[in-house]
C-alpha cells in the first residue's frame, strides 16, 4: 500500500517565492519540444508539482497519474496568467516596507558595484533583490555612529528568500533584463504555457488508450 502525500499548492503567484521562479524558468524552456511525448510531459509535470508544492520529485512521480496531472494543470494555469508590470516602488513583508529606486540615476555607486557583481541573477535572486530593496528611510549600507552597517544585505536577503512574492519578483527580474536572454527565457515559459493549454485534447486522448491511467486515487490535493 502507498503512503498517501498530501499536495499543497499555492493559491497565486504572491505565495510562491523567487527561488521557486528561478527554477521553473530555467526548467520551462526546455518543455517546448517535448509536448508530444507523454513519458517527458510526465516528468515535466513531476518536476513543477515538485518545485511549487514542497515535494520532492520522487514524492511526485510517485502520485497517482490524475491527480499529478490535475496538479501540474493547476499550476500551469497559473503561471500563465502572469503579465509583466513595473516593480513595485514598495513592497510590504512582514510589517516592515522596503522600498526600490527605479531611477537608475538614484542608485549609489555601491548598489551598482555590487549588482555588477552578480555574474548570474538565475543563481542568486534574492542577492540581487536585497541590495535594490531597501528598508523604507534608510539608505544603502547606512551606518551606526561606530561605522557598524544596520541594514545589512543578508538579512534582506534572508527575509526575500522566503517572503519576497514571486510575481513582484517576475517584474523585478525581468525589469533588469529586458534586453538579455534571461527575460527571453522568462517571456518564452509564458508563451510555452498558453502553447500546453491546446495540448490538452492531445493529453485526454493518450489518457484514454493507456493503461496506467484512471488508477484509484492515493494523493490528496488541496490548494492553502
Amino acid at each position: 500500500m502507498k503512503k498517501q502525500i498530501t499536495i499543497k499548492a499555492p493559491k497565486s503567484l504572491k505565495e510562491c517565492t523567487p527561488e521557486q521562479m528561478i527554477k521553473w524558468l530555467l526548467i520551462s524552456d526546455k518543455i517546448k519540444d517535448n509536448t508530444d511525448n507523454l513519458i517527458q510531459m510526465l516528468e515535466f509535470q513531476a518536476q513543477v508539482v515538485s518545485i511549487f508544492c514542497g515535494i520532492s520529485f520522487n514524492q511526485a512521480k510517485n502520485c497517482n497519474v490524475d491527480d499529478l496531472t490535475k496538479v501540474a494543470t493547476y499550476l500551469f494555469q497559473m503561471l500563465s496568467e502572469y503579465e509583466y508590470k513595473e516593480p513595485s516602488e514598495e513592497i510590504d513583508i512582514n510589517g516592515q516596507t522596503y522600498i526600490f529606486d527605479k531611477d537608475v540615476g538614484s542608485w549609489t555607486t555601491g548598489q551598482i558595484i555590487d549588482m555588477k557583481l552578480i555574474e548570474d541573477i538565475t543563481q542568486e535572486p534574492c542577492k540581487a533583490l536585497s541590495i535594490m530593496y531597501l528598508e523604507k528611510g534608510m539608505y544603502y549600507c547606512q551606518e551606526d555612529s561606530r561605522g557598524k552597517v544596520i541594514n545589512p544585505n543578508s538579512k534582506r536577503e534572508k527575509i526575500f528568500r522566503e517572503h519576497f512574492p514571486a510575481d513582484e519578483f517576475l517584474n523585478f527580474f525581468n525589469f533588469f533584463l529586458h534586453i538579455s536572454k534571461s527575460r527571453s527565457l522568462a517571456m518564452s515559459s509564458i508563451r510555452i504555457l498558453k502553447m500546453m493549454e491546446m495540448r490538452n485534447q492531445m493529453m485526454a486522448e493518450l489518457k484514454t488508450q493507456n493503461g496506467i491511467f484512471g488508477q484509484a486515487s492515493s494523493t490528496d490535493y488541496q490548494k492553502n
